[in-house]
């Protein structure tokens, strides 16, 4: 029986308004004009990526939310990101470093729409996945032609709408430059250090739609990763 995800016609705004992104891969075709100088560190707006917890105290309206996230976090309420208003901006901290920005609203036709055309501008999409099922552009587009991936992408969207989360994967790189990578994890792990990754999901979730985008730098958090001390331990 299909949830009430399953009921919502992403696909027209899907094909209709991100259609080239899904071919961007294939066809190599994006014209970007990205200043990553400009964009250095940026995660979303002017939130920059290590930014100390301390700046976002209730002085600026922000609230702890840790409990509701799973990990130290600050909210907003009732934020404006392109032209429409989002219920909750979320800022997610490691270290009490912040590492991870995410806005969520219900799902509506237009602010979804809206966020896969403004995501067209700057980022490329890599990769669809629903809670059991990963479908990599990159590593598609190398062995199958333009229709078959067309329908996978199709496939995979239905599968995901029907059992009630779907994840859009883009990466800020134009989709000329991801031609020579594998797979979209090879692409994040050797592009600039400063190309976020954006996150879109649409997720049901108590009989009711949800709709969400999460902006990351996976290079820079993995290299801090790397760089963070483990205490030493015998095995």
């Amino acid at each position: 029986m299909p949830t009430f995800l399953g009921t919502i016609e992403l696909n027209h705004f899907y094909w209709g308004l991100a259609r080239p992104l899904a071919c961007a891969v294939l066809l190599a075709s994006s014209a970007l004009s990205m200043d990553v100088k400009a964009a250095e560190t940026t995660l979303f707006r002017d939130l920059k990526y290590n930014a100390p917890l301390s700046a976002f105290g209730s002085q600026q309206g922000y609230y702890d939310c840790s409990d509701e996230v799973g990990l130290v976090a600050r909210c907003v309420d009732r934020v404006k990101f392109l032209g429409h208003e989002f219920d909750t901006q979320m800022l997610m901290f490691i270290g009490n470093r912040l590492r991870g920005v995410e806005l969520v609203t219900a799902f509506k036709p237009e602010p979804y729409a809206s966020l896969m055309k403004a995501l067209m501008q700057d980022f490329t999409l890599v990769m669809l996945q629903t809670s059991d099922r990963r479908l990599d552009l990159i590593e598609a587009s190398q062995r199958e032609g333009d229709s078959k991936l067309r329908a996978r992408v199709s496939e995979i969207e239905s599968i995901g709408l029907s059992s009630g989360e779907l994840t859009y994967l883009f990466f800020e790189q134009p989709a000329r430059a991801l031609k020579v990578f594998p797979n979209s994890v090879d692409a994040m792990i050797k592009s600039p250090r400063t190309a976020r990754r954006a996150e879109v999901i649409v997720r049901e979730k108590d009989d009711e739609a949800w709709l969400s985008v999460r902006f990351s730098l996976p290079r820079l958090a993995s290299e801090d990763l790397i760089k963070t001390p483990v205490p030493k331990e015998k095995f």
